[in-house]
């Protein structure tokens, strides 16, 4: 006896020579709302019957009306930040009649956009995507293929796409000012990675040090994703030893946290000579002898307003794009100025 193997909506679009997510659109039914051609919504049909396709039995009947699932794409959700993003955003979706279906990223395009066609294949109404290095032809396909979808945390400049997340740029700008208002020489810790929302907080980390007029003290150090541990250490090690740092801005929570543990390799006098901000915080902070400023990210109003952009695309069509951007809150630690 063979062994039986489900037909996916993956293998229906290679044959009909379609997308995935358009070949979502004819089995549930949508093809008027998303103006999928006639003639093509006709040969996926009639691919999928040759193919013996059998949807899933909580799938059957979809083609008669929404699912009221959204699909939610994170970078990591192991990170603190996106698990209390995961948080908020299944409570924030459940009290507007939603269920929300998870998965990650790991910053790899290639896993991205395979969560994106499984997602898909569930049948979701919609996607709030977080995107990775590399996401433009996926996220291209997706606004190209009028799938309901919003950006979360980070935008893609060259595809039109509507985004909600942090005005990055005056995060870094204000953390900057705070350092130096203490009489602080502040280096900015970030990835080398292109991804928006770190290029601008590098660039109002620069910006702020070119209005105070310490251009030529400014310096970026770059991790290296390969082995951030151990970039970290070299790097923190030079910038202390060598160049008489006292204060680092770090761009994301991961990135603090990998730096504490590469002072505390350097003996706990190192903190003391130090004024540490970041982006966000996590329960582990406090088992390092420093107080670590933070720009905090206000979670809930970023969840909200992308359901509410996500839901209006689902139930209407031709909707301007909107670009929301909001305004973080810098918490001094207790502990104060150092």
């Amino acid at each position: 006896m063979g062994v039986f193997k489900k037909v996916s909506l993956k293998d229906i679009a290679k044959a009909a020579g379609v997308s995935t997510a358009l070949v979502s659109f004819v089995l549930n039914g949508k093809s008027a709302r998303y103006r999928v051609n006639e003639e093509t919504a006709k040969r996926v049909l009639k691919k999928a019957r040759e193919l013996d396709y059998r949807p899933h039995s909580s799938s059957k009947g979809l083609r008669y009306g929404l699912s009221k699932t959204i699909g939610v794409v994170l970078s990591d959700i192991a990170n603190p930040f996106f698990s209390q993003v995961a948080r908020v955003m299944e409570n924030e979706a459940a009290k507007l009649g939603y269920t929300v279906l998870f998965g990650s990223s790991d910053e790899n395009a290639g896993l991205m956009n395979s969560v994106v066609n499984s997602l898909m294949n569930k049948g979701v109404d919609g996607l709030v995507i977080v995107p990775c290095e590399h996401a433009e032809e996926a996220i291209g396909g997706l606004v190209q293929n009028r799938v309901p979808v919003v950006l979360f945390d980070r935008s893609i400049p060259s595809i039109p796409t509507s985004y909600v997340m942090l005005n990055n740029h005056a995060a870094a700008y204000a953390a900057t000012k705070r350092l130096l208002a203490v009489g602080k020489k502040p280096y900015l810790v970030a990835y080398d990675i292109r991804l928006n929302h770190i290029e601008e907080r590098i660039r109002g980390y620069q910006d702020a040090m070119a209005n105070a007029g310490k251009s030529k003290q400014a310096r970026v150090l770059y991790l290296d994703r390969s082995d951030l541990q151990m970039s970290a250490q070299s790097l923190l090690t030079e910038s202390i030893e060598e160049e008489e740092c006292d204060a680092f801005l770090f761009a994301t929570n991961k990135i603090t946290l990998t730096c504490l543990y590469a002072f505390k390799r350097m003996g706990h006098e190192v903190f003391d000579r130090l004024k540490l901000a970041g982006f966000d915080a996590t329960p582990a902070f406090d088992f390092f002898p420093t107080p670590i400023d933070r720009i905090s990210q206000p979670v809930e109003q970023m969840v909200k307003k992308a359901l509410e952009i996500v839901i209006t695309y689902i139930h209407q069509e031709d909707v301007s794009l909107k670009k929301v951007m909001l305004e973080g809150k810098y918490v001094e630690s207790p502990g104060g100025a150092r």
